[in-house]
């Protein structure tokens, strides 16, 4: 009895991993792991990160896909707006199924830069 309470105290005093380091203050979405989804899924099109100088190359004649970083500096880009827009298809882009903790994952890093452009 004394070494199960002994072990339940010591799971508890445990530091947290680095994966719960690295999510969002509001509980959802790893701000890292959103980070490198965007820019394996999303960065072939969208600039989505300011350390990226350049924006990708144009998807085709006349049609450039957003510079991410510029576009969430729109107060009408929410946390919402960007949830719905992830589990719309476009006709435009290609058809990108993300799972739900994915988009979680996205959003939470995308609203890292919102906060960043103002």
């Amino acid at each position: 009895m004394r070494a199960s309470i002994l072990l339940i105290a010591m799971t508890l005093t445990v530091p947290p991993g680095p994966l719960t380091a690295q999510t969002n203050p509001d509980g959802l979405g790893s701000v890292e792991y959103g980070r490198r989804l965007a820019e394996e899924v999303c960065g072939e099109c969208h600039r989505v990160s300011a350390e990226r100088a350049a924006k990708p190359p144009a998807m085709e004649e006349g049609v450039e896909a957003p510079d991410l970083t510029e576009r969430l500096s729109d107060p009408g880009v929410t946390e919402m707006a960007l949830r719905s827009y992830l589990r719309s298809s476009h006709p435009v882009m290609p058809n990108i199924r993300l799972t739900p903790d994915e988009t979680d994952d996205i959003v939470a890093y995308l609203m890292t830069l919102k906060t960043r452009a103002r």
